[in-house]
Formats: C-alpha cells, structure tokens, sequence
C-alpha cells in the first residue's frame, strides 16, 4: 500500500503506530500511535498510545473533529496519548465535545485519563462485552471480553464499512466467532511469531486460524513484537494471502487505507 500524505482523512484508516509489547513500542522500534478511522462521516481514534498526537498531526488528522476515542485497555502503548486528544477535541476545554469509550477501570482504578480532561468530554461510557453504542453515523459493538491481565476489549465498528479491530488477548477457543461480522475489514494484533503460553499476545497461526474462519475484504496484521518483526511481516502477509486466498497485508507506520474500496 502506498506511503501517502493524507489531503483528506474520509473513508480512511490511518495506523499511526504497529509496534506491539514493550521492547517495540518503548525501545523506539515501531511508533505506537493507535489507528486512526473514518467512516460513514464519523471520526474514531483506537488505543492512542505514546505519539499519537505528533503522528496524527503530521499526517494531517485535525484531532478537534474527533467523534470519540476509544481505549480497549489501560496499558500506556494504548492509552498514553489519550489526554492529548481529550485536550485537542475540547479545545482545552472550552468546549464540551467528543466520547469516551473505554473498560471500567481505564477512568477507575490508578485511571489513565486525568479527570479534568474527563470532565471537558461530552459524555465517558464505560463499556463492557456484548454491549453497542451510537457513536454519530455508526454503532460500535463490543463483542467479547479479552483474555490480557487487565480489563480489554475489541470492537466492531458498524457503517458503511464494517470494520473488526482484534485487540490484545491470549487465544481462547471460539475467539473468531465473535467477530464474525467484520467482513469487510478485520484488524488483527499479531505480536508474536510462535505462541508462546506466558504472554497473553496472538501468535502468527492464532492470527491465520481467525482470517481463515472470518474471511474477511482485507486483513491487516498490526502490532507486532519483536519476534515478528525479526520474521518480515510483509513477506508473512504475502504467503498467509496465497494460501488463504484472502487479501493480507502487513500495517507499516504511518499506513492509509482507503476503505472505499471496501
């Protein structure tokens, strides 16, 4: 997918960050800024983690028509940035705009947004699995709590595009099931080569084993950790789109993804 400047953030996503676990989003290997989406006239920021703000704004997002952010869990390479936005959507506060949606304990619990950057926002909801909300012109689906430590979910953007963004989790059985109605785009947190039972990260089979069963338009591999970095995901989403017959690609920093052709 081509490297461009955005002129025009509609019917777009933009990953301003693939880096997944600590050693690539904090030792500087892959920026891990969360993914930008536009769809059906509605504007959402996923997991603004460190340098979502800078990133977005040289990619010419104007983050003060943000819609909602939406945290999926409270570890920092997901959350990081998301005072920045608050501040950048609520003009500082001088205005009353924009959602919050997120698990109970990202604004509970040692809270990761600042209260009064929380008390500027329109509205915070707290969300929990098998819930949707209106956001604007979409409804966004909670389909099932993850398995990662802390509270975490995924979601289900419903427009125009349907769009499934797999966050964070340990395999469980049944996982793809919930997500089964991403059928245009399906966004996949890949953060290890091999599985390995201590971490609470997807795997690369884990990743292949939910495309195959999903089937979705596109589906773009993302956050990956070292081990799958090592292991050229570029190279890796080309075979997985070989044998599944699926279109995989492989999200690099700062990638645009024109959803209308989707």
């Amino acid at each position: 997918m081509p490297r461009v400047k955005l002129s025009d953030t509609s019917n777009k996503l933009v990953f301003l960050g693939t880096a997944g676990a600590r050693y690539v989003a904090f030792g500087g290997l892959r920026q891990a800024g969360g993914i930008f989406v536009n769809t059906s006239d509605t504007s959402i920021h996923i997991d603004p983690g460190p340098g979502a703000f800078v990133y977005g704004l040289k990619k010419g997002i104007k983050f003060s028509e943000l819609d909602a952010i939406f945290v999926s869990h409270r570890h920092l390479d997901h959350c990081a940035d998301v005072n920045h936005l608050i501040e950048a959507i609520t003009l500082g506060g001088k205005r009353k705009k924009g959602i919050l949606l997120c698990p109970e304990d990202v604004i509970s619990e040692d809270p990761v947004v600042l209260k009064y950057t929380m008390n500027n926002l329109e509205s915070v909801r707290v969300v929990s699995a098998g819930e949707r909300v209106r956001v604007k012109n979409v409804e966004i689906e909670f389909p099932v709590e993850h398995v990662h430590g802390v509270k975490t979910l995924g979601c289900i953007i419903h427009g125009e595009v349907k769009i499934g963004y797999i966050t964070d989790t340990a395999y469980f059985e049944g996982l793809e099931k919930f997500y089964v109605s991403a059928k245009d785009v399906l966004i996949i947190n890949t953060t290890t080569y091999k599985k390995n039972p201590n971490i609470y990260h997807l795997c690369l089979e884990e990743a292949e084993k939910i495309i195959g069963y999903i089937k979705p338009k596109l589906a773009i591999l993302t956050h990956f950790g070292r081990t799958m970095l090592f292991a050229k995901p570029w190279e890796i989403a080309q075979s997985l789109s070989k044998k599944l017959g699926i279109k995989v690609v492989s999200a690099y920093d700062n990638m645009v993804v024109d959803l209308s052709q989707y």
